[in-house]
């Protein structure tokens, strides 16, 4: 009997240390993607090829209008917010001085408010270029539920600013013209 016992308990020690081991070692294997930054290069991979079709296609835009005049964007990253937006961010040239922020929400009413909140402008339209025009130093433009921002610090007359109107507006012309196809 008492064989059977001890038999019985070794049988359970072995099965809940070899359970337990390859739980430990599932754990220890995705803490270890996270600091070798193997989960974040798999999210954003992840992200631009089942990203949503607007997305993926305003941020390809983005990169050829740049790439056409010359301007490399450089430093990709993104944050997704609790409300269900994402912000894409990019320094121009790898200089973090000069840099583009695209950020898609939900919807129009929830973008009018973000944008509101983060860049306080009173209606969330025609503040936003009232703010943009009197700072000098950023160009927003917006749409449906995209802004395009692009910001350069302690610069007021950026090299960039100009070009970054006629990027944004034709991007976003051509965004109209999808959603009204």
């Amino acid at each position: 009997m008492n064989w059977c016992k001890l038999g019985l308990g070794l049988v359970l020690a072995v099965s809940l240390s070899t359970g337990c081991g390859n739980g430990m070692q599932k754990v220890a294997k995705q803490e270890m993607e996270k600091y070798n930054m193997n989960s974040y290069r798999k999210g954003n991979h992840r992200q631009l090829t089942s990203g949503t079709t607007l997305n993926t296609s305003l941020l390809r835009s983005l990169k050829a209008e740049c790439a056409e005049r010359g301007i490399r964007l450089t430093h990709e990253t993104y944050a997704e917010g609790l409300d269900g937006n994402i912000s894409y961010s990019y320094f121009i040239n790898g200089d973090a001085r000069h840099f583009i922020i695209v950020h898609v929400f939900p919807s129009e009413q929830d973008r009018i408010r973000e944008m509101t909140e983060i860049y306080g402008s009173g209606d969330g339209k025609k503040g936003l270029h009232a703010a943009a025009a009197a700072s000098q130093a950023s160009v927003i433009r917006t749409r449906d539920n995209a802004a395009l921002v692009y910001a350069s610090t302690a610069q007021k007359n950026s090299q960039y600013r100009e070009q970054m109107k006629t990027i944004f507006d034709r991007l976003l012309m051509r965004m109209q013209d999808r959603t009204a196809q």
